[in-house]
């Protein structure tokens, strides 16, 4: 069947003007067909006319509408006499130079992913100890257009890399290997392999991967297993950690993962997902490698050891350190002794909870790192190993955020990242608790000079002070409202405010607009009571706090409803449109990046049971009441009115069902599409948004820029002029 349908009617009412002082674009003409639907979950009836969107067997018919109406939607923003100069602006951000990935360093070789000025994706690249370098690696070249590496793993001696290999943005792919010497491509081959997980080096010709088993139909997030790869041998299909391993028992949705340092007795098992915690494991090093591992769980999800970017766990010698926010919202640093049997009760608190919040952990043969920060401000402080030593503080090179904090390879020291708004990553080395630049410095974009960053404070409606970044063009001239993208997250624990490298909005900045973040709660900005309060039952907290953001930018002269745009990507959908369709008022328009749209439907969408701890489970009574207040797809059925809308959908996305972005558009269509609009944007080549290449990346951004002043009414941004 045709889910497309014209209707002549809504084609004339479209070529309205839509709204104020914003030129015209218009809605495309194709109707997704409406199918009445209705049930009662939990005593809640609920309407869902385009329920047949989730149907497998009917996704041809969902992505022709998607890629139908992103059609007209491009055709449309590509004739705005400014999207060019917007387009320039926003490559010549991403062209700034040479970007370094992922820096490893093993004896006098640094190993990174270097993407070059004029190149699509990143090379694996080795560099000498006399600053020659040699590209082991070129996706594209060696395995074909729109391939992408995800990540690499140096074995403990250096000599062979293993890389995730994926293509056209959609992440799951497969682990490769490099022998460093030769640059040759061993035949080893591992999939598939969701890009998140690395592979953990047991030795130099052994490694434990996380692989997908694609065991529960659609949903190959479900039923990983880590299995050993031996170089040169066939494929080890012998679960050692995961739902059908032998040992602790591990929920479909869990996925399990290893880390092993170079060397030493120990490596850890852990159970992670998309949530804050992980379960903590140990086993001795020999007994994996022998495929016989003796499991020992040393802590539960329900221990609250954090799950960070940087990781929450580390082994040194016998020690195992643990990032804990049980009992302590700000996190403390906790140490057992795994060579005396110790668990979780045996622990001691080598570091207490304080002011600044525990972001990160590495553990080197010197001593411990520990990152921090507050309101997007990183520290750094060294822990040699010993009885009676103190935690000090090493003095940054730069005030920003850190981020990357790794050992080396033989873990003789740490590697970090850090950046600002406007400031490119730089990377550094600690030794014993001394920082030296590793001469491995992204170019800062110049068109940033004089630009300005502004720390400000919303106070939401129970009176929390929530954290509100800005980025602003040009010197202070008073008050100048601006096209405003105003940003928000809240979920995961995961920093919204802190400062990263925004190139991605150098180009609407250059064109006179702003971009505000707002550390709602949900996020990780203040610790993890600030996420909890954000969390299930809790959310409504997160939309009042993001509704008072916008508010903070109007009393402070920067913009005007009229001219504010807001976005969510991903787990963003819930805490934008909810927050918008309650205060359409306040927000002129919308963007919905790859968002989660429906998700009292997680049960039916691949990779929502990953989703359920942080987000609730609609199974339950109490999860589906939580999830129904964050379902923007069914707050929009009962709605007076919506904002404009932008919906950004990646065709090859593994995360987040392209049917959310689909229902949502159809519905927003259906009841406002005659005086709204209701505009989808799609992408072949893109999933996520992790993996794409510079070009879909730019035009993607452009695009979203281009409908933000169009929306503001900025000049330049007229069909008509």
């Amino acid at each position: 069947m045709n889910i497309l349908k014209f209707t002549s009617a809504l084609s004339l009412a479209l070529m309205l003007p839509v709204g104020g002082h914003a030129q015209t674009l218009t809605n495309a003409t194709v109707v997704p067909a409406r199918e009445s639907y209705r049930e009662v979950v939990f005593g809640k009836e609920i309407h869902d006319p385009y329920r047949w969107m989730e149907q497998e067997e009917r996704r041809d018919e969902v992505i022709q509408f998607i890629r139908q109406a992103g059609d007209h939607t491009t055709a449309q923003l590509a004739a705005l006499p400014g999207r060019q100069r917007l387009r320039e602006r926003t490559a010549e951000a991403f062209a700034t130079g040479t970007q370094f990935l992922e820096v490893e360093i093993s004896g006098d070789r640094t190993f990174y992913r270097r993407r070059d000025a004029d190149a699509q994706f990143a090379k694996l690249v080795m560099r000498s100890a006399d600053g020659t370098e040699r590209i082991l690696y070129d996706p594209e070249k060696q395995h074909g257009e729109g391939a992408a590496i995800s990540s690499y793993q140096l074995s403990p001696d250096g000599s062979v890399i293993a890389f995730h290999l994926s293509s056209k943005g959609a992440e799951i792919g497969e682990i490769r290997f490099v022998d460093t010497a030769s640059g040759r491509l061993l035949p080893d081959i591992v999939a598939p392999v969701w890009g998140e997980f690395e592979a953990a080096w047991l030795d130099n010709r052994t490694a434990a991967i996380t692989r997908m088993t694609s065991a529960d139909g659609p949903d190959a997030t479900k039923h990983m297993q880590v299995v050993l790869h031996r170089l040169g041998t066939p494929a080890d299909k012998a679960s050692l950690l995961g739902s059908s391993a032998r040992g602790p028992a591990f929920e479909p949705q869990e996925f399990p993962q290893v880390v092993a340092g170079a060397s030493g007795d120990w490596v850890l098992g852990l159970g992670v997902g998309a949530r804050a915690d992980q379960r903590v494991l140990v086993t001795r090093r020999a007994d994996l490698l022998a495929g016989r591992p003796a499991w020992r769980e040393i802590a539960t999800y329900a221990d609250e050891i954090s799950y960070t970017e940087s990781s929450g766990a580390a082994i040194a010698g016998d020690w195992l350190y643990l990032l804990s926010s049980k009992g302590a919202p700000n996190r403390r640093l906790l140490r057992l002794d795994l060579a005396k049997g110790h668990g979780l009760a045996d622990a001691e608190i080598i570091v207490p909870e304080g002011q600044m919040i525990l972001t990160g952990l590495v553990a080197t043969d010197q001593g411990i790192y520990l990152s921090s920060q507050m309101d997007g401000i990183s520290r750094l402080a060294f822990r040699p190993h010993g009885e009676g030593v103190a935690l000090a503080d090493v003095e940054l090179p730069m005030r920003g955020s850190l981020g990357y904090l790794q050992p080396t390879a033989e873990r003789s020291g740490a590697i970090f990242v850090m950046q600002d708004w406007f400031t490119a990553p730089r990377w550094f080395r600690a030794d014993a608790g001394k920082v030296r630049s590793l001469g491995i410095d992204w170019t800062t974009y110049a068109g940033t000079r004089g630009w300005r960053q502004v720390a400000e404070e919303a106070v939401s409606a129970d009176g929390t002070h929530v954290p509100l970044a800005i980025l602003l063009p040009g010197p202070e001239t008073g008050k100048q409202p601006r096209a405003m993208l105003l940003e928000g997250y809240g979920s995961y624990g995961i920093n919204t405010a802190e400062p990263y490298y925004a190139r991605h909005y150098f180009g609407l900045i250059g064109e006179g607009g702003a971009v505000a973040f707002c550390g709602t709660r949900g996020g990780g900005e203040r610790g993890r009571a600030w996420h909890e309060a954000g969390r299930g039952p809790n959310k409504p907290n997160s939309h009042a706090d993001f509704v008072a953001c916008g508010e903070r930018l109007v009393e402070l002269g920067l913009t005007t409803p009229e001219r504010m745009t807001v976005i969510g990507t991903s787990a963003g959908g819930l805490l934008a449109s909810p927050a918008a369709l309650k205060r359409p008022d306040l927000f002129r328009s919308m963007i919905l990046n790859v968002a989660s749209l429906n998700p009292t439907r997680l049960a039916s969408e691949p990779n929502g049971p990953n989703q359920y701890a942080e987000m609730g489970d609609p199974g339950t009574e109490e999860g589906f009441r939580d999830l129904l207040r964050t379902d923007a797809y069914q707050i929009l059925g009962s709605a007076n009115d919506m904002p404009d809308t932008l919906l950004l959908v990646g065709l090859n996305d593994n995360r987040v069902a392209p049917w959310n972005s689909a229902k949502y558009a159809a519905r927003a269509l259906e009841l406002f599409g005659a005086r709204r609009l209701a505009l989808v944007r799609t992408d072949a080549e893109s999933g996520h948004g992790i993996g794409s290449s510079i070009d879909v990346l730019v035009e993607t951004l452009t695009d979203s820029g281009a409908f933000v002043l169009n929306r503001a009414g900025a000049e330049g941004f007229s069909s008509s002029q």
